[in-house]
């Protein structure tokens, strides 16, 4: 089946790998939101009650909420606040101290309510919780730079001052509804001071506080997390799924849900003694992704293509899409991504293990072939991907051996079918069904 994915599996890929599948370029740049007409009268304010101080914004790296001016409503009156991020714009360092402003309208005009300075030197997200109260509470992450470390702070404003009322170091966070009460639950992997163990804890608001509504031990030899996903095991429970580092070359996933009936943390990849080997320990190129967009998740597993081994020079992979069920891992599907050019081919499944792929002379083109050891990959070649830009293609700068097989934009995407008498062959309708664009 053909899948469609959305730009933020790409964004994974670049982020944690620095490197990519198959080689190549597609101009793309993210940048921060564009404020809208309120926000910009908020900025103004904000310069004007800064004195004259010379101030940029500060962004959330991640998450929903991606402005520095945030509108939301965070009392139990009418009408919305906004929460602003900035830091002194002169400084040049990282460690720059961050600054958040609670402003409100006052006779048409945003005034400043309440100001304070943030711990950490990076907003990693912030988040509205809603705990059932009626008032909605201000959850922040916030990076450290240089030691790697997190801390989540929720606050709550009472109209005149935002108080804390929660604080906790963490190595993995999300805002997730496990326990099904309708209200937004604290979900952290944290290391206790006191313990050198390490735990995923869900924490419940209850009673004006947070406590701990279920834990159990994570994997030890997962130094740090990439990525964490909220979604569904093949058997429709819902989990946590965890992506982290094993070391610097390796990374795995754990997988965590929570039993209502018992109400308890359950980790299924990690049983508290003796960490597994699981077939999605891996690379470190992909995460765990929603593919079809039906809310279960799939599971990435690595491995070079025929031809290539782990220490080959610029190898390129294989990626194996696996679904977890009953405490086992069954792959689903395995496709060739070209994360740079913005796309990926699912292999038939004929192909697995007998079809390999490499760069070609040509700028963006890469060749499919079946392979033989010690054979020249040309008289083995199946299929030739290629991207090229609207005006090469409409100008015939491109071969017109080559079919236009999609689109983005001033982006095409290319195929080209060799003569073959091969069991492997595919046809370009065929490619077409295989072909996903990821951008």
């Amino acid at each position: 089946m053909k899948k469609r994915w959305i730009c933020g599996i790409l964004a994974v890929i670049l982020a944690l790998s620095g490197c990519t599948y198959a080689g190549g370029n597609v101009d793309g740049l993210l940048r921060p939101p564009r404020l809208s007409d309120e926000q910009n009268d908020i900025w103004l304010a904000l310069k004007k009650d800064m004195q004259g101080d010379n101030i940029k914004l500060v962004y959330p790296q991640r998450g929903e909420n991606r402005s520095a001016i945030l509108l939301t409503n965070l009392d139990d009156e009418p009408g919305e606040e906004a929460v602003a991020f900035f830091q002194p714009a002169t400084s040049s360092s990282a460690a720059a101290p961050i600054r958040m402003k609670v402003l409100d309208k006052l006779d048409g005009e945003w005034e400043s309510m309440y100001d304070m300075v943030l711990d950490g030197t990076q907003i990693e997200d912030v988040s509205i919780l809603n705990v059932g109260t009626g008032i909605p509470l201000l959850a922040i992450g916030l990076n450290f730079v240089g030691d790697g470390s997190h801390l989540l702070r929720v606050m709550q404003f009472d109209g005149k001052v935002l108080n804390t009322v929660f604080s906790q170091n963490y190595q993995a966070k999300g805002i997730y509804d496990l326990n099904s009460d309708g209200k937004d639950d604290i979900f952290l992997v944290e290391t206790p001071e006191s313990e050198v163990k390490t735990w995923a804890k869900l924490y419940s608001y209850q009673s004006g506080r947070f406590i701990t509504a279920g834990e159990t031990l994570v994997n030890p030899e997962i130094t740090r997390y990439a990525n964490i996903l909220k979604g569904y095991m093949a058997q429709g429970e819902e989990a946590v799924y965890l992506d982290g580092y094993k070391g610097s070359e390796l990374m795995t996933t754990e997988i965590l849900s929570f039993d209502r009936e018992q109400e308890k943390l359950i980790n299924w990849t990690y049983n508290g003694e003796t960490p597994q080997k699981y077939p999605v320990d891996r690379v470190p190129l992909a995460t765990c992704y929603d593919l079809s967009n039906d809310s279960v998740i799939e599971v990435p597993g690595i491995r070079p293509l025929p031809g290539y081994e782990e220490n080959s020079t610029s190898p390129l992979y294989l990626t194996d899409w696996y679904h977890f069920a009953d405490g086992q891992y069954e792959r689903i599907q395995s496709s060739f991504v070209n994360s740079t050019l913005g796309y990926m081919l699912t292999f038939p499944e004929n192909w697995i293990g007998k079809v390999s792929a490499q760069k070609t002379t040509q700028e963006n083109e890469i060749l499919f072939y079946e392979y033989h050891l010690g054979q020249d990959p040309l008289s083995g070649a199946l299929l030739y991907l290629k991207v090229a830009t609207r005006s090469e293609w409409v100008s015939e700068k491109v071969s017109s051996d080559y079919e236009l097989i999609d689109t983005r934009g001033q982006i095409v995407y290319l195929a080209k079918i060799p003569d073959s008498d091969s069991d492997l062959k595919i046809s370009i309708p065929q490619v077409k069904e295989y072909f996903s664009r990821i951008i």
